[in-house]
């Protein structure tokens, strides 16, 4: 038990570094695009909340960011074909692993 329960420490420690990364990593889509949006946002529900009344804005942001990571005249697909291409590749959407690491990040 003991050494499971330490396999699965170093997996979730490995996790919580890997979320962390990818924040930073992906930081300058945030201060890059997002510093044009017409209002100081304060948090990122505020943001969240902004982009869902202007769809079209939110739209144009995002293929701002497609086209500067080199990803050109990509229309983005229904979340349906999108669910459907993950289960596909493996991914379990009954695990939630991602979604969990981001929540544990937030009660810290």
């Amino acid at each position: 038990m003991g050494k499971t329960l330490g396999n699965l420490e170093k997996r979730l420690d490995q996790l919580e570094k890997t979320v962390k990364d990818t924040n930073v990593q992906l930081s300058w889509v945030v201060d890059e695009l997002l510093s044009e949006a017409p209002e100081n946002f304060k948090t990122g529900a505020e943001v969240m909340a902004y982009y869902r009344k202007n769809k079209k804005e939110g739209a144009k942001i995002f293929r701002k960011v497609l086209e500067k990571m080199g990803i050109a005249d990509v229309e983005p697909i229904p979340i349906e074909q999108l669910q459907a291409r993950m289960v596909r590749n493996g991914i379990r959407p009954e695990d939630n692993e991602f979604s969990r690491a981001i929540i544990a990040e937030r009660e810290k």
